[in-house]
């Protein structure tokens, strides 16, 4: 964990515009080079592969860094049919960090995102999202704001909301 800042020396620019993003990495790279400490899900409610660590300097910013990492099912294979045109979408869960106040307070104000209880007094905002057929659950908490995507998981609003509890839960 670098100290305030994030530590580039060991990361890659992939796009710079708004935001710069690098090029995903490693979870050690990625725990070597943010400013603040990682915790990562530890229960999914599918098997799932383990992908890179995307982190980008918001506004090209070293001290507002946001991270992302994605956790697509390895299960589907079942449901893949030879020689169909289309396929089911992949089930998974998208994870973002910011050690910002990135868009919480925004969607506090908006509708349609339904505050929850996750444990302990920690409150989300929940909201089912048709986009990108699922749902997503956002919480501020020890000055990091925290976002999960369930998506291509289940048509069950309920489902989803005890999906993304547990999932927040496991950290």
């Amino acid at each position: 964990m670098s100290n305030g800042a994030l530590d580039t020396r060991n990361l890659e620019v992939e796009q710079e515009d708004i935001n710069t993003r690098y090029k995903p990495v490693e979870k050690e790279i990625a725990e070597e080079a943010l400013p603040y400490e990682m915790k990562y899900p530890s229960y999914f409610p599918f098997e799932n592969e383990k992908t890179k660590v995307v982190i980008t300097g918001w506004e090209n910013s070293e001290e507002r860094v946001v991270t992302s990492i994605r956790y697509p099912s390895i299960e589907e294979g079942a449901k893949w049919q030879e020689g169909s045109i289309t396929q089911a979408a992949i089930p998974n869960v998208n994870y973002t960090i910011a050690n910002f106040d990135r868009y919480y307070s925004k969607y506090s104000d908006t509708n349609g995102y339904n505050e929850i209880e996750i444990k302990d007094g920690i409150t989300g905002l929940f909201k089912v999202n048709k986009e990108i057929n699922g749902a997503e659950l956002y919480w501020f908490y020890e000055e990091k704001e925290y976002a999960l995507q369930l998506m291509y998981f289940s048509e069950n609003n309920e489902e989803l909301k005890a999906e993304l509890i547990k999932i927040a839960n496991s950290m």
